[in-house]
């Protein structure tokens, strides 16, 4: 887990699958009222930028390592996830 203070050094990194392949990449981070994270907003599929999707995830599933941020979910799984639309709540 990373620490709350260190939230800020995660934008715009990419996120890898298990197998290392880069997935997503965090364009943002929702914190709770005591400035915890609680989820990441990542930027999700397309080519060349076209066709990508912001979806939420909740904090739990990135997981943060020397190595890099991994997502501990499928492909498949983002796929079935539900754009983020900023301003609309989103089960987290």
């Amino acid at each position: 887990m990373l620490p709350a203070t260190d939230t800020l050094r995660v934008f715009g990194r990419d996120v890898k699958s298990a197998s290392g392949t880069v997935v997503a990449q965090i364009v943002n981070v929702l914190v709770n009222e005591a400035g915890e994270p609680r989820a990441a907003i990542l930027d999700y599929g397309g080519f060349l930028g076209v066709g990508r999707r912001r979806i939420a995830v909740t904090w739990e599933t990135l997981s943060f390592t020397p190595d890099g941020i991994t997502f501990l979910l499928t492909r498949d799984q983002l796929k079935g996830f539900p754009d983020f639309v900023e301003g609309k709540p989103i089960l987290a």
